[in-house]
């Protein structure tokens, strides 16, 4: 039974249309802001299609990197978008679902992140997510430009 409390939700609002929020999340410029702060993203593959895979490694400062992967379960453009996230050195696959809302000129986009195995894990993904939300904002803002 999966418990309802080991999951995560976070709204943010992003100034660019839904469409280029959501094909953000389907381009190599993933890795461009993939992560906290200090991390630097690589995306080793990409294959943007309903049972394509994706991997990225995420290259920190004074550590060795961490690679995640996973496989696109729904693509929805540009509404929503759903993956698998495994970190290889775990192998504990969890589900990532993205969706996607105009919000005047900008975007509502709602991550849910489920599964994880404990309270421990589900609290670090939520300072990643929060760390790549804050990139990803300033991506689409330098791109918007």
């Amino acid at each position: 039974m999966i418990d309802p409390s080991l999951s995560l939700e976070i709204t943010r609002r992003f100034e660019a249309p839904p469409e280029r929020v959501f094909d953000a999340w389907l381009s190599k410029s993933w890795g461009d802001w993939i992560g906290p702060r200090a991390i630097r993203g690589e995306v080793e593959l990409l294959e943007p299609k309903v049972g394509g895979r994706y991997r990225i490694v995420m290259h920190r400062p004074d550590d060795e990197p961490l690679t995640v992967e996973g496989v696109y379960r729904e693509i929805v453009r540009p509404t929503k978008l759903a993956f698998t996230w495994t970190w290889i050195h775990e192998e504990r696959e969890t589900l990532v679902t993205l969706t996607f809302r105009p919000a005047g000129t900008g975007t509502e986009m709602t991550i849910h992140h489920g599964s994880f195995s404990n309270a421990e894990r589900r609290d670090g993904h939520n300072n990643g997510w929060t760390g790549t939300f804050d990139k990803l904002a300033a991506f689409l803002a330098k791109a918007a430009v």
